[in-house]
């Protein structure tokens, strides 16, 4: 068996057509049907649910899909273990991230880029389900995410820092002094939030019943930016995470309020599959945060752009 064999397949699968996969592995459709069914007879299994077209995979198939993915990425993993001994390391480090990271994803990559100057960041936002199932189908490298209350069987962990809701509103809003304001006392507030559907506005929807309160919002969104620009061009007031603020310039025309009774926080970190040896792009982004750690750099450049006091220095996973 070789190496494009697995290729092929992988290709067939995100695909689902022949033809488009024969064109994405850049070779003709009859060769790509040609090499797998001779892995077919090789393995003496049928891979392919074969009709007039494409119709799936077999529940064998499935399992060697799943082995050619690994195999894969174990070729490309030693690949870039040898360049990361050589000091030359190359290629795209693919970060999966919660849209809630996005502040301090350019600190990830300014440290990377610095270390690693000949490797390309590739960054995809999306859920947790879908980060996980990427993470554990080589299609990422690392993910950042929340840490608490997530299923994380298969991964490690490294904790970043602290994260806490707090009330974005306009200046203008009666908001008096500097204290925290109560997740009742806002609930009376216009306000806009996050879609029911996602993980953070169901933080918030438990801190407001705790207080026996149901919230009414005017608007609600998948954008936390989205959100914001309201609370800048009108007189609503939305949830955001407190890092949201430090971002170059903020959000002008508007004010930040910590929110207590509840305090609402989640430890935000970078989580990978499991594995010895370790993905070497996993393995060279958590060896760079734990020097980071170590020599403060993380925390220098956090303190820059996002609230010092919520950067702790982490525990080995």
């Amino acid at each position: 068996m070789f190496l494009r064999q697995f290729h092929y397949l992988v290709a067939l699968e995100q695909e689902g057509h022949f033809g488009r996969a024969a064109k994405r592995c850049h070779v003709s459709q009859p060769s790509l049907s040609s090499a797998i069914k001779q892995l077919e007879e090789e393995l003496d299994i049928p891979i392919i649910l074969r009709h007039q077209r494409f119709q799936g995979f077999t529940e064998e198939g499935k399992r060697v899909i799943e082995w050619s993915k690994r195999i894969l990425a174990d070729r490309e993993g030693m690949l870039e273990e040898l360049a990361i001994m050589r000091e030359n390391l190359q290629g795209c480090l693919r970060i999966g991230a919660m849209p809630m990271s996005s502040p301090v994803l350019p600190i990830l990559e300014r440290l990377f880029t610095k270390r690693h100057q000949k490797v390309k960041v590739d960054i995809q936002f999306m859920g947790f389900e879908q980060m996980k199932l990427a993470l554990k189908n080589f299609e990422l490298d690392i993910g950042v995410t929340y840490l608490e209350n997530q299923p994380l069987e298969r991964l490690n962990k490294l904790p970043l820092y602290e994260e806490r809701l707090s009330l974005l509103a306009p200046e203008t809003y009666p908001l008096n002094g500097d204290d925290p304001v109560t997740w009742a006392q806002i609930a009376q507030l216009p306000l806009c939030l996050l879609s029911p559907s996602m993980y953070e506005r169901q933080m918030m929807d438990e801190a407001f019943a705790a207080n026996g309160v149901r919230p009414e919002p005017r608007v609600e969104s998948n954008s936390i930016f989205q959100l914001a620009f309201h609370v800048m061009k009108g007189d609503l007031a939305t949830i955001i995470p407190s890092h949201f603020m430090e971002v170059s310039g903020g959000f002008p025309g508007t004010r930040r309020k910590l929110l207590k009774e509840p305090v609402v926080s989640q430890n935000i970190g970078l989580v990978w599959v499991q594995g010895d040896p370790m993905l070497p792009m996993a393995k060279a982004v958590v060896d760079m945060m734990e020097d980071a750690f170590g020599n403060d750099a993380f925390t220098k450049l956090f303190q820059n752009g996002l609230p010092l006091e919520t950067a702790t220095k982490p525990a080995k996973p």
